[in-house]
């Protein structure tokens, strides 16, 4: 099967432009930026089969890992309907994956405005306790 992230990708961004979201296009991926975070959202081939419509929403960056920190990342994974919570390299993240073939636009503005507020919300949340920087903030 061809490899259509090109054209995937260009639908993500007819969506975003469709539903008025403000966006930016960064080194192939769209940014929508949201409080203190923002939403990357990238076309990627997945099996040689699928193409995958990849969101990412950095919440935290230079926060060590801890069993608190990880505890919480998994009660904060219980109550997500959409992505999920990880720590991974001194940076606490959320992700979603959708299937990019048949890319829905509720689906994705849905999956973009949630991932958003949640990670707007987890970021202020886990720095008060486990500290780091939001996305937001300067080096």
């Amino acid at each position: 099967m061809p490899d259509r992230t090109a054209e995937v990708q260009k639908r993500i961004e007819e969506i975003l432009a469709a539903a008025g979201y403000p966006f930016t296009v960064e080194e192939g991926r769209c940014r929508v930026s949201y409080g203190s975070t923002a939403v990357f959202i990238s076309a990627h081939q997945w099996q040689e089969r699928y193409t995958i419509v990849e969101l990412v929403a950095p919440v935290l960056q230079g926060v060590a890992v801890s069993q608190g920190l990880l505890e919480q990342l998994n009660t904060q994974n219980e109550k997500l309907y959409f992505g999920k919570a990880y720590w991974r390299n001194d940076e606490v993240w959320l992700a979603h994956n959708l299937l990019g073939d048949r890319l829905d636009n509720e689906e994705l503005i849905a999956s973009v405005g949630i991932l958003a507020v949640v990670a707007d919300h987890l970021d202020d949340k886990l720095k008060a306790t486990f500290g780091g920087r939001r996305f937001s903030d300067k080096a």
